[in-house]
């Protein structure tokens, strides 16, 4: 009875002897006298309690799960920033190439006055581009940005061929020969690239709205032309003013130079490289008003604040393309702009105006930031509308 009592109890057999009756307690074979192996237990033994849920958490193989659950998890988020990231990028590259142009203008800030803009450089800073700047300076743009702060002092500055224009403007800008330059049209994505090649980027802010004016010789009276019509007249496809229902007279276009200014580019687009050999080049718009009010036959075009008031040519009316309804550019004899036409879009040779400065980090980017914020607060746009231009805002 005490023997099957006793090996119910736990016991250690020794190795050396096979002696199963040592007391857990022991650490010497009773039988025997060596030393017993601990670590080996008689089946005797109780089996061991069930793994508590903390036991069960912290077994290898558990925590090689665990593991390799949180590397997927963190290699899942690095990919995620990366390609967010990326897309930053991509973003500002889109931007960059002319496909979204009017991301560039959400850091621009709107003001009351031009005294209100903030962070306004001291110096001297050159500007140029388009001769319808001329307007905004005449209207008293920047004396009024130099009194609201006294140290910002503008320069105009010519190409050296003294060949003004919006592209001459871009190059002479991606040269760092200007701070900022007044543009008419969307920039072309080769100067997106080469301003990247250089180490900076193009910003592009819409100012102003205006309009295309084509203008004629006074005794040229017929009703208008369409777009299509004034594109063939420039590449030469129309040659006589009979053809279009005027007098037995030849054409004589006159226009800017493509290289010098972006006129010829926003009426022929990519057939640019296709104008007459007949079309005279000038050097700007007030040339162009002398040379066709002395030419029978005559027709040039411009903007539209060079042109209003001008007594000695006939502004022309236009139309859409293949179509007669013919809206005039300007009202009251010449002498107002045909603001609700151009708003609206019925006058189909509208456009928007652009200054365009370089984002390089340098006080230029200071310069080109400070005076597209001074000419689209409200005061300065007070002075784009008094310069013959529409306001953006």
């Amino acid at each position: 009875m005490n023997l099957r009592k006793q090996r119910n109890q736990k016991v250690i057999v020794c190795t050396h002897c096979d002696y199963d009756a040592n007391p857990v307690t022991a650490t010497n074979c009773q039988k025997c006298g060596e030393p017993l192996n601990v670590a080996q237990k008689s089946n005797r033994v109780n089996q061991p309690k069930p793994k508590s849920w903390e036991d069960w958490l912290l077994t290898p193989w558990t925590i090689r799960l665990s593991l390799g659950l949180l590397f997927l998890f963190l290699s899942w988020l690095i990919y995620c920033l990366f390609v967010t990231v990326n897309n930053l990028d991509n973003a500002e590259d889109v931007a960059s190439s002319g496909d979204n142009i009017e991301n560039s203008i959400f850091d621009v800030k709107l003001y009351d006055s031009m005294k209100d803009v903030p962070n306004v450089p001291e110096g001297t800073f050159n500007y140029g581009g388009g001769t319808s700047i001329a307007a905004l300076t005449a209207a008293g743009l920047h004396e009024s940005m130099t009194k609201a702060h006294p140290n910002f002092n503008l320069r105009y500055t010519e190409p050296t061929d003294n060949k003004p224009g919006g592209r001459k403007g871009i190059d002479m800008l991606l040269n760092r020969q200007l701070s900022l330059t007044l543009y008419g049209g969307v920039l072309e994505n080769d100067s997106y690239s080469t301003a990247k090649e250089r180490g900076f980027q193009l910003k592009q802010v819409p100012v102003a709205l205006d309009a295309l004016v084509f203008f004629t010789h006074p005794d040229i009276s017929i009703s208008g032309l369409s777009v299509n019509q004034l594109r063939d007249v420039y590449k030469g496809k129309l040659t006589n003013w009979k053809q279009v229902g005027g007098p037995d007279l030849p054409i004589v276009p006159i226009t800017r130079n493509p290289n010098d200014s972006n006129l010829l580019h926003e009426l022929l687009g990519q057939e640019v490289n296709q104008v007459s050999p007949r079309v005279q080049f000038i050097r700007n718009t007030t040339e162009a008003l002398r040379k066709v009010s002395s030419t029978p036959g005559g027709i040039s075009f411009g903007g539209n604040t060079l042109i209003i008031g001008q007594q000695t040519v006939r502004p022309l009316a236009i139309a859409k393309v293949n179509s007669q309804e013919y809206v005039q550019p300007v009202i009251e004899n010449g002498t107002r702009m045909n603001t609700t036409a151009i708003r609206n879009s019925s006058y189909p040779l509208t456009r928007r105006r652009f200054i365009v400065y370089r984002l390089d980090g340098t006080i230029d980017q200071l310069a080109g930031d400070a005076y597209v914020n001074m000419l689209l607060s409200k005061e300065g746009q007070q002075i784009v509308e008094k310069a013959g231009f529409i306001p953006v805002r």
